[in-house]
């Protein structure tokens, strides 16, 4: 939902691992870091914690590098594995593999078009299925729809004050796409996660529009058309691909203003814990 992520960031992060320029783990005094636990007692570890801690490692691997945006083929995951085995086992930089001391740069651009290349089709796809599942919108009374072209349906109106663009509302979710496929939400089993905060105007523009028709304690359905959402680009690694039309069941639990500006310098006067779950820095201005 976070205004923040282009199809180029998933490109570059891929660059950046096929170079073998970027570590992975946050560098000791980064204040941004989470609190390192002490070593544990590899006499302790079972065989099968051990393989889900390396399944865990390259499932991060994955994520870091935004290899979800290439649409890889089995065989491609694959020759993937291949190269990572080469580094393991002897240490091989891009330029010994066959293609010479320029293979950083082929890589570069190999990953660029074909980055590209899913990204057209994904969003030739998204607009096929949003075509047709905005026209069954159209016909369902229940569902209004916007100027924007935001479609929702309020289950709940909840109370007044509406919320402002200024505000930060603490909300419950579940987002979809059309197949009814989830990508994220909260969970009231797991306490941590049971609500998360966001400043109104500091989502994608479909939820900033929604959030506003409905009150503390109000509850919505939205249906966001891929111009209200994150458009022509993928997010979250490419969990949510390029065109994605976007369905979110929202409740507002509260409404906060937004504190002064604080003295770390950030324009809303954000927490630091907030403003990293926002992928802003703590000091930006």
């Amino acid at each position: 939902m976070q205004k923040k992520y282009r199809a180029a960031w998933a490109v570059a992060s891929l660059a950046a691992a096929a170079a073998l320029l970027t570590p992975l783990l946050a560098q000791p005094g980064d204040p941004s870091a989470a609190p390192q636990p002490p070593p544990m007692d590899l006499s302790k570890v079972s065989g099968d914690d051990a393989k889900s801690y390396f399944t865990a490692y390259g499932w991060v691997i994955g994520q870091r590098a935004g290899v979800k945006a290439l649409g890889l083929t089995a065989s491609e995951i694959d020759q993937i594995a291949a190269g990572m085995k080469i580094a393991i086992s002897s240490g091989s930089s891009p330029t010994d593999i066959p293609g010479g001391a320029d293979i950083s740069a082929k890589v570069q651009s190999f990953l660029e078009a074909r980055a590209d290349k899913v990204t057209t089709e994904s969003i030739a796809k998204g607009k096929e299925i949003a075509d047709k599942y905005f026209a069954d919108l159209d016909k369902k009374p229940n569902i209004k729809k916007t100027a924007s072209g935001l479609y929702y349906e309020i289950v709940t109106p909840g109370t007044d004050p509406k919320p402002k663009t200024t505000d930060i509302v603490s909300v419950k979710y579940k987002g979809t796409f059309v197949d009814g496929k989830v990508f994220d939400q909260t969970d009231d089993k797991d306490p941590q996660n049971a609500t998360r905060d966001f400043p109104v105007d500091g989502v994608i523009p479909g939820w900033t529009e929604g959030l506003q028709l409905i009150g503390k304690g109000g509850k919505i359905k939205l249906y966001i058309p891929a111009k209200l959402g994150y458009g022509d680009h993928d997010a979250g690694g490419g969990a949510i691909p390029a065109g994605s039309t976007l369905i979110f069941e929202t409740e507002i639990v509260d409404i906060k203003a937004a504190p002064p500006p604080s003295a770390s310098g950030n324009s809303m006067g954000l927490s630091p814990e907030l403003l990293q779950q926002l992928g802003q820095p703590s000091g930006a201005k």
